[in-house]
């Protein structure tokens, strides 16, 4: 089954939200805080290519329709 670009950048979204909002804990351990920051760089990468994509999608799409 094939996952539309833009529903994986609204999951990415969504997960990127719930990490800044975990960073944000007073509570967590460095080591956990340390982990948090990667998966959130992670994430952001994986926007970056995502959106990157979504935008290719786009211009083809619109190359096509001419």
């Amino acid at each position: 089954m094939l996952i539309p670009v833009g529903k994986h950048i609204r999951k990415l979204e969504e997960r990127l939200e719930l990490l800044s909002m975990q960073i944000m804990e007073d509570r967590r351990a460095l080591a956990e805080r340390n982990q948090i920051e990667s998966e959130i760089r992670a994430v952001n990468l994986a926007l970056s290519h995502y959106r990157a994509a979504l935008e290719l999608e786009k211009d083809l799409s619109i190359r096509g329709d001419n």
